[in-house]
């Protein structure tokens, strides 16, 4: 499969860059600093260049079955574009002639959990929130836009990812709030990507993750 990858200087999209290659994947990706990627490999074709620039995402998404994106400024606090931006550009290069496939991530911090998941919601509504406020923002305008378009989307809502090693095991709730929403590792949450990046059935769903 030819994927179109978006972050992968990130922590989870580094870790998805290589276990696609490991796969047998074709990838390409985009990076406004190419030599943070790290990665040489002949099945790998990066492209310099910005997301958040309408235009930049079309040479990486021209060829591709699929598209997964990493996107994301980790747990800075900072008002952002990244999140709405960058998929708006993603989704506007897809409509002109590219796959109709993206999966997406996001936090399943996003939403709250019910008040019953007392600890849960604690965190969530007088930690993360109030911190968070402005990225989460620009991820609910990220979330809205897949929406609304006609693309055929997953939403993956990831708990708090950590940098431990693969264990190939883990929860998801799909179109639901997962309970016990703790923490997965970007390892795992790469390979939840890759194993469900051509799934049609999480097509136009919200999936959370968490181990």
């Amino acid at each position: 499969m030819r994927l179109a990858v978006f972050g992968a200087t990130g922590g989870t999209g580094a870790r998805l860059t290589r276990q696609a290659l490991e796969r047998g994947h074709e990838v390409a990706v985009l990076a406004r600093r190419p030599q943070a990627l790290g990665i040489d490999h002949p099945r790998l074709r990066v492209v310099a260049g910005d997301v958040t620039v309408p235009g930049a995402a079309a040479p990486v998404v021209a060829g591709a079955d699929a598209v997964v994106s990493a996107l994301g400024i980790g747990l800075h606090r900072y008002a952002t574009t990244v999140y709405s931006a960058g998929v708006a550009n993603i989704l506007a290069a897809m409509a002109a002639g590219g796959p109709g496939r993206i999966l997406v991530v996001s936090t399943s911090s996003l939403s709250l959990p019910g008040r019953e998941r007392l600890a849960e919601w604690l965190l969530a509504r007088l930690v993360l929130h109030p911190l968070l406020r402005k990225p989460y923002a620009d991820m609910r305008v990220m979330e809205d836009e897949l929406g609304t378009s006609d693309a055929a989307w997953t939403i993956v809502r990831a708990a708090r990812l950590t940098n431990g090693p693969p264990t190939g095991t883990w929860r998801v709730a799909e179109s639901g709030k997962l309970p016990g929403c703790w923490s997965i590792s970007r390892a795992d949450l790469a390979s939840y990507l890759l194993d469900h990046v051509a799934d049609p059935s999480l097509a136009r769903t919200t999936v959370d993750i968490a181990y």
